[in-house]
């Protein structure tokens, strides 16, 4: 045993570590990075402090989940004007106006004293967190990468789930250790810490303002952009029924996905697990899902997004039913990969399926009025969530309405597929 294993340390330490000699993935790696920190202080961090304000001030479930909705509601708004402006002007002058009033927020947060603050930072920290988040990433690897978009996209995406899989530990320690007020402000500092070197240094616009050539790999997403090979305007776009059945399955899942993830932590407090075990299990749920969500792209790339979706959409009613029946340790162990094998396709599903069917010419702005309206679901289903959970005293009523909700989404993307079928 010890000689293979120094066998083994050996030949790892006689190996040249090659770089990428793509650009495109050193955007791919710094885009991954922003969707973690981004997400990790505040998507992730959204649940950790329900306890905490509660506590302090008094206010409802339903109350503390109003200011997410807020959240989502503004970054839904901001969408399109987002969209427009990385078309037009670039992805960097974005992200940075985005992350310098984003973590103002953060410091502005811990003098929070009423629930119309709470509500107001929320929303004006959602405002310029559209510049600098999903939005912004999913445009810049798209511009990078025609071939191998599913990796490319699936590898920023990880980044998602690595600010969870980190976040969640790290900030629930903080808010035991410190107090929310110290975790807001440490939040704010991580975050500027991370953006301002890499959009001044990392970032750049797309492989035509360096000067270098995309390489040219054959896959399911370089063979044509839409099914037709027609870039589509905002305007031909959503004339579309394709448009409305992706923007419906979207809004649907995200309202199911997102809503649980951002109750998930309560949830699980409320069928009587520890802070530290609720903060454990989603930690395995990202550290997992990060891992599978590469795996998922290099799926996306070789098969079309539908099949994808419909698998994707059936495992998150499934997970979400064993969630329903039982949080005992054996159910656990079946729903957390079940569940994070299901959030690994999720964020891909939208910029997949939108540059496949309506090309990449005027994707920033199409991505952004679909996630208009899909991102509506975001905004009612925490809150939706939270106002069932005071009306019933549980979650078990806001479970049985996300496996509804899965149910109609995957009844939307077999519609789309018998569109595709007419073609």
């Amino acid at each position: 045993m010890i000689a293979w294993f120094t066998h083994v340390m050996r030949r790892a330490l006689a190996l040249r570590w090659a770089w990428p000699t793509y650009y495109g993935w050193w955007v791919v790696a710094a885009g991954a990075g922003a969707l973690a920190v981004s997400s990790g202080i505040s998507f992730w961090a959204f649940g950790l402090f329900f306890a905490p304000l509660e506590e302090e001030f008094g206010w409802t479930r339903s109350q503390v989940s109003g200011a997410v909705s807020v959240v989502w509601l503004v970054s839904g708004l901001m969408g399109p004007l987002v969209g427009w402006w990385v078309d037009r002007h670039g992805v960097r002058g974005a992200m940075l106006m985005g992350v310098l009033g984003n973590s103002a927020t953060f410091f502005l947060l811990p003098w929070v004293k009423t629930l119309w603050h709470l509500y107001l930072l929320y929303g004006i920290g959602a405002l310029f967190r559209a510049w600098m988040f999903y939005l912004p990433v999913q445009t810049l690897v798209s511009r990078w990468f025609r071939w191998r978009r599913g990796l490319a996209m699936s590898i920023a995406n990880a980044g998602f789930g690595v600010g969870g899989f980190i976040f969640t530990p790290l900030i629930t320690f903080l808010i035991e250790r410190w107090g929310w007020r110290q975790a807001f402000f440490i939040s704010g500092i991580v975050q500027l810490a991370y953006f301002l070197p890499v959009v001044l240094l990392v970032i750049k616009e797309s492989p035509q303002s360096m000067g270098v050539e995309e390489p040219q790999v054959a896959t399911v997403w370089s063979r044509g952009e839409s099914p037709d090979k027609k870039d589509y305007t905002l305007a031909e776009a959503v004339r579309t029924p394709a448009f409305w059945c992706i923007v419906g399955a979207m809004f649907l899942s995200y309202m199911s996905m997102l809503s649980f993830l951002v109750h998930a932590v309560p949830f699980f407090r409320w069928r009587g697990i520890s802070a530290e075990g609720a903060a454990a299990i989603m930690s395995a749920n990202t550290g997992l899902y990060t891992t599978l969500r590469i795996s998922m792209g290099w799926v996306g790339d070789r098969i079309p997004p539908l099949r994808l979706a419909l698998a994707a959409t059936l495992l998150q009613m499934i997970a979400v039913t064993l969630a329903l029946i039982s949080t005992s340790v054996p159910m656990l162990v079946v729903f957390v990969p079940m569940w994070a094998s299901a959030q690994g396709a999720g964020p891909l599903l939208e910029p997949l399926l939108l540059s496949r069917f309506f090309g990449m010419a005027h994707f920033g702005a199409i991505l952004g009025a679909s996630g208009l309206f899909s991102s509506l679901g975001q905004v009612v289903g925490p809150y939706l969530t939270g106002w069932l959970y005071d009306a019933t005293g549980g979650y078990d009523a806001a479970l049985m309405m996300f496996i509804g909700a899965y149910g109609l989404a995957g009844l939307s993307f077999m519609a789309l597929g018998v569109m595709t079928r007419r073609k």
